[in-house]
C-alpha cells in the first residue's frame, strides 16, 4: 500500500544533508520558509481513503489551494507576514517566524477527484481522498468470436 511521496524540496534539501553550515540557513527552494517548517505531514492509507494531515501553522484559510491532478495533490499558498524586521526599538533577540510561498505535492493514485473533502481547524488541514471502487477500474476480459 505504500506510495511515492512528491517532495521537490528534500531532493535539494538532501544535497546539503550533514554538518554543512548551510542547514542554518533557509533554503531557496523554500521561498523563504525555514527549512524545518516544510509541510509536516502525515499520511494514512486503507482500502477506502488516503487521508493526510497537514500542519500550517499562522496559516489563513484563504491563503491555501489545493488541486488534484494527473494522480498529483498540489498544497500550495502562502503565510503573510509577521515579523518586524526592521527592530526600531532595538528589543528583538530572536526571530524565527517567517512569511512566504509554499508548495509540496504528493503522488496519491486512483483517487475520486470528485468525493474529495478538506477541512483546516486549529492550524491542520485534513483531506480525505476517497480512492476509486476497484470494481470500475478492475479490467475487462474480451471474448474471441
Amino acid at each position: 500500500m505504500a506510495n511515492e511521496i512528491m517532495d521537490r524540496n528534500n531532493l535539494m534539501r538532501n544535497l546539503f544533508n550533514g554538518d554543512s553550515w548551510m542547514n542554518n540557513f533557509p533554503s531557496i527552494f523554500d521561498n523563504n520558509f525555514p527549512e524545518d517548517s516544510t509541510l509536516k505531514t502525515d499520511i494514512k492509507e486503507n482500502n477506502q481513503n488516503y487521508e493526510l494531515h497537514v500542519d500550517l501553522p499562522a496559516v489563513d484559510k484563504k491563503n491555501i489551494d489545493i488541486t488534484y491532478d494527473n494522480n498529483i495533490l498540489t498544497i500550495s499558498g502562502h503565510r503573510d507576514s509577521f515579523t518586524d524586521h526592521n527592530d526600531k526599538d532595538g528589543d528583538v533577540i530572536m526571530s524565527e517566524r517567517s512569511s512566504g510561498h509554499f508548495m509540496r505535492q504528493y503522488r496519491l493514485p486512483q483517487v475520486d477527484q470528485d468525493n474529495i473533502k478538506a477541512s483546516y481547524n486549529k492550524g491542520v488541514l485534513e483531506i480525505t481522498l476517497p480512492k476509486m471502487n476497484k470494481e470500475i477500474n478492475s479490467g475487462h476480459h474480451i471474448d474471441i468470436d
